[in-house]
């Protein structure tokens, strides 16, 4: 007969997992319109959330047996090591591919295989008849083990946080055409709610209390649906800092100047007018500095350097050409709206239009 505190932890771990699958079903099912057209840019990492929500499902042997210790240690796996890992998952899979990094798909995919197997170990060991850990493997071998692996991940999730930090307060609005493109407000935000679960996952494993395992279980159930609240509708129409009116040509456009030839500059400037002018590929709403650069074939470096110097930077540049083409547009077409006119040359919204136009004034 299970006892009333067993029977909470258990319930506790129920709660956890529905609202889990809840949430995986929400997210790979809904997409807000008309943002649904393009679900790898504006939901770059919907799979692998809904693949991390569906794996709570680990957790059930707990919810059948919690008073198996096999079963206790496979919720603190799961928490400790494998929650965290998650989170510095989707920190990488989202920002990440926001900013075309894809550094992080090798290192994590060379991790993930060891937490596959430390995890699909403890889930045997919940399943399997009797009590193994304290009998078949020593408990302090096992102790040892989900510390060790738990600080490596810890480690490996506050590197991702680090560098979705300096991605935010370093964001350089030369790397975007749009003013909206890159979520700073919400990376913030979202880091915070990271951290908090870290501690909470940290907490709930190291008190080797399940009473205080299942109070987590339910706090970071409602953070997750705050989370998903806060996630549905794209972040990238969320505007981050102000964007510079007239950036000036910095030391890096100066450096490329003195240290490039006239023939390569007019070489590389030629190329890029080519891809953004004649290409019309300034009309697309999501346009950035590292697609000019793979399409002219130059280094996006030197682009940046170069665009600074000569146009005042890649959002200035692009952004003139947009200002001038909705006035063509509507000098074209006397009956259309300025917001037909925005949509029509590259602006993502009617806000980013009027953001942009405020800081380039009609001579």
């Amino acid at each position: 007969m299970l006892s009333s505190l067993t029977y909470f932890c258990g319930l506790a771990a129920m709660v956890y997992i529905t609202t889990c699958l809840t949430i995986a079903a929400v997210r790979w099912f809904h997409m807000c319109r008309p943002y649904d057209r393009r679900p790898d840019y504006y939901y770059p990492s919907r799979s692998h959330l809904v693949g991390i929500f569906m794996n709570s499902l680990v957790l059930m042997p707990y919810v059948i047996n919690p008073e198996s210790s096999d079963a206790w240690y496979l919720v603190r796996v799961y928490f400790l090591p494998v929650t965290i890992f998650h989170f510095a998952i989707l920190l990488f899979s989202y920002f990440g591919s926001l900013l075309h990094w894809t550094k992080w798909r090798r290192p994590v995919l060379v991790i993930s295989w060891p937490l596959v197997i430390y995890l699909g170990a403890a889930f045997v060991l919940a399943v399997w008849p009797g009590e193994q850990i304290g009998t078949v493997i020593p408990t302090g071998v096992a102790e040892f083990l989900l510390l060790s692996v738990g600080f490596l991940i810890t480690c490996i999730c506050y590197t991702a946080i680090v560098l979705t930090l300096r991605w935010s307060r370093g964001f350089d609005m030369d790397d975007f055409s749009n003013p909206t493109d890159f979520p700073a407000v919400a990376a913030r935000r979202w880091l915070w709610m990271i951290l908090l679960n870290v501690a909470l996952c940290w907490m709930g494993s190291l008190g080797g209390r399940p009473a205080l395992m299942a109070a987590v279980q339910l706090v970071m159930s409602v953070g997750i649906v705050a989370f998903i609240i806060t996630a549905l509708h794209p972040q990238h129409t969320e505007s981050p800092e102000e964007p510079e009116a007239e950036p000036e040509a910095s030391d890096e456009g100066q450096v490329y100047q003195r240290s490039m030839s006239a023939k390569k500059r007019k070489e590389i400037l030629t190329a890029v007018k080519t891809v953004v002018e004649n290409d019309k590929a300034f009309l697309d709403p999501h346009l950035t500095l590292q697609d000019v650069s793979d399409r002219s074939g130059y280094s996006r470096t030197y682009i940046s350097g170069l665009l600074k110097a000569e146009h005042g930077g890649f959002f200035v540049y692009i952004n003139r050409l947009r200002l001038q083409h909705v006035d063509d547009w509507l000098a074209e077409h006397p009956g259309a709206t300025v917001t037909e006119a925005a949509a029509e040359s590259g602006f993502n919204s009617r806000q980013a239009y009027y953001k942009v136009r405020s800081n380039f004034p009609k001579e």
